[in-house]
């Protein structure tokens, strides 16, 4: 989703830290719930579903937390692409956001751009812990499929 707004909006800002902080608390909440589920039942895809959430709630925390760089850098753009490369800054002839990922792009001649206000490790963290998360549902998918696939057929009761 990627916007050609020249500022970042506090407004959708403030919304997406808001529900990314809000899931992940709900998610880490599942997760720590599925673990302690996990180590009494001592099954493979509850734990691979409490760690799949977990990395969902991280995912979502490093998001609020590249948000928050943009909410906090909303007022000093130019300041932000001057820090970020100085060398640079006298040719940026305009600003970019996005929102997923979180980033905020100074644009120089040519087509070229750098990034700046948002630490570069969000995306990359983002796109591991999206990674880890969909292989871990992917295993507790599996795992579940096949426990039931060998699960004794229960008699019924008259």
């Amino acid at each position: 989703m990627y916007t050609a707004s020249q500022y970042p909006s506090a407004i959708p800002l403030a919304l997406c830290f808001l529900v990314a902080a809000l899931g992940a608390f709900g998610f880490s909440g599942y997760g720590f719930r599925a673990v302690t589920e996990g180590h009494r039942a001592k099954g493979v895809s509850v734990v691979a579903r409490s760690g799949a959430a977990l990395s969902v709630a991280a995912c979502l925390a490093v998001y609020a937390w590249g948000a928050v760089h943009l909410f906090l850098d909303e007022s000093g753009t130019a300041e932000a692409c001057r820090s970020a490369a100085p060398e640079q800054f006298a040719s940026v002839n305009r600003y970019s956001v996005s929102y997923v990922p979180p980033a905020l792009h100074c644009h120089v001649p040519g087509g070229a751009s750098y990034e700046a206000a948002v630490p570069g490790y969000v995306t990359p963290a983002m796109i591991a812990l999206g990674l880890i998360a969909a292989s871990l549902l992917i295993v507790s998918v599996l795992e579940t499929k096949q426990q039931g696939r060998h699960e004794p057929a229960k008699e019924k009761k008259l």
